[in-house]
């Protein structure tokens, strides 16, 4: 009997000796989590920073307009090197059969051709520069420093972010998200979270263009509007993979609105394969580059003879990319025409452009003329007319 009490203490003290090494104050305490540790109300901005501190992420968005029951899909996939600043993407419009026409001419920016407008486009953005490509284009275009061909007219620039080096994407919106709780827990460790962010930061996903068709005023105003319903997605490692956004609230509800027929609208982004891109990212494009700065011009500016590409990045009807003839392009300039008056009004604007261009309204035939303000800031109207290829 001694023996086995000598035995059991024994064993005892070892077992105490081991417990108190694990876990007495001696022994390391268990690592803080890098987002769950933290407070709910930080939980979505913490992903969002240690999704950055990965170095780089593979992206997936889908942005849906629904009108009835047809759906216009705009679909972005690219990469992003956090650390770096640089992102490469393409994008492409999937719109399908009676999809109302007048929004479809708005979503693909404003096309003067009957199939023109950013159906597909690729990017690669880096600290110093943006070099856009149209899908049917044979060359880059290179926009950096300011970008104003014409006034007030910088679409391109959201495709620049602030969040990642690829813009447009509800990464831009997470800064502002407001969770309702800590998140609920998933099967896999992860946490989802239900949550809103302010209508006004949804601006950020969209070309200046399409913002002014989308919301109501106030919201130019630093109003922050209707909070925004999301839901956020992070792994187990703190790291974001999936986000959504139901958008309807953005939609005009005016009926004359160009998109007065588009009663939905959600955005759903997806991210994976975090860590450095590999291959490291090259954002310097293939190819034949061209300075936009002197390439894209107002379409009354081109010479009669010259050829253009319609597709610039701007989605502006009115600026067009110079290209030689030789080669593929979209449009030939036929006629310049210079309308010496004062605005006479749009009836009368449309009827000069008419006289102007007596072949416009051919097959194949187009033209386009100032609008009010160009008139006011020219101080006379352009009428050019145009053949389409």
């Amino acid at each position: 009997m001694t023996r086995r009490t000598a035995r059991l203490a024994t064993a005892l003290t070892a077992a105490a000796l081991l417990l108190t090494a694990c876990t007495g104050s001696g022994g390391a305490e268990p690592a803080a989590h890098p987002v769950f540790s933290a407070p709910p109300a930080r939980q979505v901005l913490l992903a969002l920073r240690h999704t950055q501190e990965t170095g780089g992420a593979a992206l997936r968005q889908t942005v849906t307009f629904t009108a009835g029951r047809t759906t216009a899909v705009h679909t972005v996939t690219g990469r992003v090197d956090f650390a770096g600043a640089r992102g490469e993407a393409s994008g492409a419009w999937r719109i399908a059969p009676g999809f109302p026409q007048e929004a479809r001419d708005v979503l693909l920016g404003d096309p003067i051709g009957p199939e023109a407008g950013a159906a597909r486009a690729r990017y690669a953005v880096d600290p110093r520069a943006l070099h856009y490509r149209a899908g049917s284009a044979g060359y880059w275009l290179r926009y950096e420093g300011d970008i104003e061909p014409l006034r007030d007219i910088d679409a391109v620039s959201v495709l620049r972010g602030t969040e990642s080096a690829i813009g447009g994407t509800l990464l831009e919106v997470l800064g502002s998200v407001r969770p309702e709780a800590g998140g609920g827990t998933r099967p896999d460790g992860g946490r989802t979270y239900r949550s809103d962010f302010p209508l006004a930061q949804a601006m950020a996903l969209f070309p200046e263009d399409l913002r002014t068709e989308f919301a109501p005023q106030p919201l130019f105003a630093d109003s922050p509007g209707a909070p925004v319903p999301a839901t956020v997605e992070v792994d187990a490692e703190g790291r974001i993979t999936r986000v959504r956004a139901d958008l309807a609230a953005v939609l005009p509800t005016e009926e004359d609105s160009a998109l007065a027929g588009v009663t939905g609208l959600r955005v759903d982004l997806a991210l994976s394969a975090f860590g450095p891109p590999e291959p490291a990212l090259d954002t310097t494009p293939d190819g034949r580059v061209l300075d936009a700065g002197r390439a894209v011009v107002p379409l009354y500016e081109a010479a009669t003879g010259d050829c253009a590409d319609l597709d610039t990045g701007l989605r502006h009807r009115r600026l067009v990319t110079r290209v030689p003839c030789d080669g593929p392009h979209d449009v030939r300039i036929t006629g310049q025409h210079t309308l010496a008056t004062a605005y006479p009004g749009p009836d009368a604007a449309r009827d000069r452009a008419d006289e102007a261009c007596p072949d416009g309204r051919k097959p194949g035939r187009r033209h386009t003329w100032s609008s009010p303000r160009e008139w006011q800031d020219l101080g006379e109207g352009r009428v050019t007319c145009y053949r389409i290829f």
